[in-house]
């Protein structure tokens, strides 16, 4: 595996429509569309059905709802090794397609589940979702360059990545008023979209493989190894690292936002307002970085929103929360959120340019298993500040913004200025 600056001649599709909007794009925004929506919608009933007042509360009790993320998180950190090594061998389109496929009688054991009024068979058809989803996560983004050609990939990561967090608030705001209409229209919602996924998944043809010799690790974490052994040091080693640790950030963000309910007064409505702006925020950052990138890889951009990112949670985290309001909050959390997505777009365009055409979708794969390992432990150690010493919530939120400020740090004065010099291969 070797890193490279300078892209294979023919490799890519050039991307000959003046519109990023081709057959192959339209399809590929849908699938992943439904897909994230699905996981949401399933995610969010779970989480409702397993907290306390949940009618499913007995079946996990306590710290039910933390074992529900570690199910979803646990599958992207076993299973991205052995996707990334399929993206990379087979044509991506048909691992979409299977995927999507696979999907719809997930989402029946799910309909089944609801039906007969069963946590157990649920909570096998969600962790089978997010298995499915870990295979389906490397041919997602690895496809993008391969669909939308170089010149309309920063286009094409944004509006991708806004479709997602559109994708994740309409699951949120979705599951929570589905159940309760019913218990069986959660379950008929997500057999529809799993249709309607697989029916947009034909849509997406004519992909190539990139590396059909591969050779095979069985060892889940091989891929990971190897990766990472040949990438640092280096820029897409660099770009991998400061992507991970952003999630680390992320995930306490997500965690202490719905504390600010109690002192400032929000009712469940507002609550879910403020993960709604941060969300809203991201998919915008991600479609203007897109817009405003053009052609070029823009390193600047995540040095700003990094730090954009880092100044708003170490303010929120170090202001009294009861001299907030909502109106604040909202403000605040969406220019958190637009400096997130300006300071992804680079990093995200970075690894599928700089990596070698045979390995892109195991570089990806990677990236996204550190973050998800980097946010497991960063969820474990917020839980152990918060509730084994009595660390503040939102003392939390300015040590995530402290996190930020070091990683902008480190991208202008360490190890991670290669980012700020990163430029378009050609």
């Amino acid at each position: 595996m070797t890193e490279q600056r300078t892209a294979d001649a023919g490799t890519e599709q050039p991307g000959s429509s003046d519109s990023v909007w081709t057959r192959n794009f339209t399809g590929l925004v849908l699938t992943q569309f439904a897909g994230a929506t699905n996981d949401n919608i399933l995610k969010t009933v779970l989480l409702l059905n397993l907290a306390t007042s949940g009618r499913w509360f007995g079946t996990l009790g306590e710290g039910g709802t933390g074992i529900v993320n570690l199910l979803l998180t646990v599958p992207f950190v076993l299973l991205l090794g052995w996707s990334g090594q399929l993206a990379d061998r087979l044509p991506k389109h048909r691992i979409i397609t299977a995927t999507r496929l696979a999907e719809m009688p997930i989402a029946g054991l799910a309909l089944l589940g609801f039906w007969i009024d069963s946590p157990w068979v649920v909570l096998v058809a969600f962790t089978l979702l997010a298995s499915e989803s870990a295979v389906f996560s490397p041919s997602k983004y690895g496809c993008i360059r391969e669909i939308s050609g170089d010149a309309k990939l920063n286009e094409a990561n944004g509006i991708v990545n806004m479709t997602t967090n559109i994708a994740i608030l309409l699951g949120i705001g979705v599951g929570g008023p589905l159940l309760i209409w019913s218990e069986q229209a959660v379950g008929i919602v997500i057999v529809a979209l799993a249709v309607f996924g697989f029916g947009s998944s034909l849509m997406i043809r004519g992909l190539k493989s990139r590396q059909p010799d591969l050779g095979w690790r069985w060892n889940p974490f091989g891929p990971y190894i190897d990766s990472i052994r040949v990438l640092r040091p280096g820029l897409v080693w660099a770009a991998a690292l400061a992507w991970a640790w952003f999630y680390v950030a992320a995930i306490v963000a997500i965690a202490v936002i719905p504390e600010y309910a109690g002192p400032v007064g929000l009712s469940e409505f507002e609550s879910s307002g403020l993960l709604a702006a941060l969300s809203v925020g991201i998919g915008a950052g991600c479609l203007l970085s897109g817009r405003l990138s053009g052609i070029a890889i823009r390193g600047r951009f995540s040095l700003w929103g990094g730090l954009a990112v880092g100044v708003v949670f170490l303010g929120m985290g170090l202001v009294q929360p009861h001299l907030m309001s909502f109106w604040i909050l909202c403000v605040s959390l969406f220019a958190a959120g637009l400096g997130a997505g300006f300071f992804l777009i680079p990093l995200q365009a970075i690894q599928q340019l700089c990596s070698a055409d045979g390995e892109r979708a195991r570089v990806l794969a990677t990236a996204n298993a550190l973050a998800f390992l980097l946010m497991s432990l960063g969820s474990l150690v917020y839980w152990g500040l918060v509730a084994g010493l009595g660390i503040s919530p939102f003392h939390m939120l300015a040590l995530a913004g402290l996190l930020m400020i070091m990683i902008t740090l480190w991208i202008c004065r360490g190890g991670g200025r290669v980012i700020l010099r990163a430029s378009m291969p050609t």
